[in-house]
């Protein structure tokens, strides 16, 4: 005889890691997930900001959130494992950034689709910049080209036909986000996974401190079901590209590069 699954004790669980985020952008995210119509449970996981921060994000958050307090800081995918091992059984898992504003009813429409399409694994919806317009963030599987366009390319070069019509193709805007498309490279500020699939997986690959961790996920979640863009429901990102301004998370971001294709191939273009 089988061992028994637990049975959920809520529709979603949800996991917000932080490393010294601004406290305010922490709540508000929390308080946008908190509002929804569905039984909901939310844990923070603190990459090792300190004492001082800490207390400043307890006294921040909202009721009934759980917080864990890492000592350490292993990065991204690391501190998103501490908080799936922790959180309660339930039907989904979200993984949100600190920095995402959860617009009213985008919970609900992205469960009933999760409800309705039981090949699908894990869904993001359309996600705006916080002046309401889109942040394309739907990618092609990379290769070495794409990475090096999106990150090196001077802004006059990449109006260049050519670069320009690569770097749409990557970001596919050549499929548009105005309808449901699977996505090859689903961002990681916003994953509704469904439980046993994410189980499935073994969440993320901790050798990738930060960066290319979400386009790893999303792969072995496509290879055993699919991964899918909803764009009916919304969310408010404060997107900050640390790599262009951070010599120390341009290197790690390197190193990211280096372990995504070591695992799964070196695709120049």
């Amino acid at each position: 005889m089988g061992i028994a699954e637990t049975p959920a004790t809520c529709d979603v669980a949800a996991c917000i890691v932080t490393h010294k985020s601004p406290v305010e952008d922490v709540a508000r995210a929390a308080e946008s997930f908190l509002s929804s119509s569905l039984n909901t449970a939310l844990l923070v996981v603190d990459n090792n900001s300190g004492d001082i921060y800490l207390q400043q994000l307890k006294q921040a958050l909202p009721e009934g959130v759980k917080l864990v307090a890492s000592k350490r800081n292993d990065g991204f995918g690391a501190g998103n494992n501490i908080g799936i091992a922790a959180l309660p059984p339930s039907r989904y898992v979200l993984l949100l950034n600190p920095d995402i504003v959860i617009h009213d009813g985008t919970l609900e429409i992205l469960v009933t689709y999760l409800d309705d399409h039981l090949d699908v694994g894990v869904v993001s919806p359309k996600i705006l910049y916080e002046d309401g317009s889109l942040q394309p963030l739907n990618k092609r599987e990379p290769t070495l080209l794409d990475l090096f366009l999106r990150r090196f390319m001077p802004g006059i070069f990449a109006q260049l036909p050519p670069v320009k019509k690569r770097l749409e193709y990557y970001a596919m805007l050549d499929v548009g986000y105005d309808a449901p498309c699977p996505v090859e490279f689903m961002t990681g500020c916003f994953m509704l996974f469904r439980k046993d699939v994410l189980d499935r997986v073994g969440g993320f690959d901790e050798r990738f401190f930060m960066y290319l961790e979400d386009a790893d996920l999303t792969k072995r979640v496509n290879a055993i079901s699919q991964a899918i863009y909803v764009p009916s429901a919304t969310v408010t990102h404060g997107w900050r590209r640390g790599s262009h301004h951070s010599f120390k998370l341009f290197l790690v971001m390197l190193h990211s590069i280096w372990v995504y294709f070591n695992k799964w191939g070196w695709r120049w273009w």
